[in-house]
């Protein structure tokens, strides 16, 4: 009897990692060819117009915990 519920988990494990594989690769191949890099469409705006010196940059990394 335990043998059977040992076959019966393992399967169950199997396929749930067979159903997870093809669901990953079903998701990789959605955004395979998206180009994440392209420019923007439509009006832009720049949102830093400052420019920092590098000690400021460095103290304000360090004041936000980042």
């Amino acid at each position: 009897m335990i043998v059977i519920d040992v076959i019966k988990v393992a399967i169950l494990f199997i396929a749930c990692t067979i159903l997870f594989y093809y669901a990953i690769q079903w998701i990789h191949s959605e955004y395979e060819d998206m180009h994440r890099y392209d420019r923007p469409k439509g009006s832009m705006l720049k949102v830093d117009m400052k420019n920092n010196g590098t000690l400021a940059q460095i103290v304000r990394f360090y004041q936000n915990g980042e």
